[in-house]
């Protein structure tokens, strides 16, 4: 089986792991073979970076585009929040690639943006924590959950019967491997249901994740 990490910032290179692990974009080394999101994180979202980020977003090994969001905890104003966020919607679907959120204490607003724009690619909340009630709002709306170590259990199991639920590390230092086996004891399934059903998204979205096993 495989183990998809959808969100990390650990470069890693195991042959049963596929990971999407963030870049900076303000970066330019040469990036070592695997698969990249890239974005501008709402803690220094400038409008004077998407410039930047529309040459990243059309690389090959970039595979989806964040993370980016809204985050009430952070000292950029919201407006302009919003309005990188916003080019990021716009961006991920004209490279057709998913769109990985960061969003703390905005909920309102990422779900006001939601039902005003039209988008065909998908949208993963990654590292989620929130209640069942939100998940279940979030899912209404088509969003698809992403959970790391610690999770809320109502939650999880809300965006398993969706089937919209993901797995990550993030910043943890914990393995993929130990996220899939709390996922799977939470659900009382298998680590490999929980990637036959994250590989059955890739394999519908014609995403690079569900190809090239080898």
């Amino acid at each position: 089986m495989i183990y998809y990490d959808i969100h990390t910032h650990k470069q890693r290179n195991l042959p049963d792991e596929k990971a999407i692990v963030a870049v900076d974009i303000r970066k330019s080394e040469k990036l070592p073979e695997g698969y990249y999101s890239a974005g501008i994180h709402p803690w220094g979202a400038a409008t004077a970076d998407l410039q930047i980020l529309q040459q990243w977003a059309v690389r090959p090994e970039v595979v989806a585009i964040g993370e980016t969001g809204l985050d009430k905890m952070a000292i950029v104003p919201m407006s302009i929040q919003k309005e990188v966020f916003t080019a990021h919607v716009a961006l991920a679907g004209e490279v057709n690639k998913p769109l990985i959120i960061h969003c703390v204490r905005a909920w309102e607003e990422l779900l006001s943006i939601r039902k005003a724009v039209s988008s065909h690619i998908p949208w993963i909340i990654h590292g989620f924590r929130g209640n069942g009630e939100l998940a279940r709002q979030l899912l209404r709306h088509g969003f698809y959950l992403s959970f790391g170590i610690h999770f809320h259990p109502e939650a999880v199991h809300a965006a398993w019967e969706a089937q919209h639920l993901f797995a990550e590390t993030d910043m943890q230092p914990s393995s993929v491997r130990n996220v899939y086996a709390g996922l799977a004891t939470e659900l009382s399934v298998t680590p490999e249901v929980l990637s036959q059903e994250m590989e059955t998204h890739f394999r519908n979205w014609k995403h690079p994740l569900a190809y090239h096993h080898g």
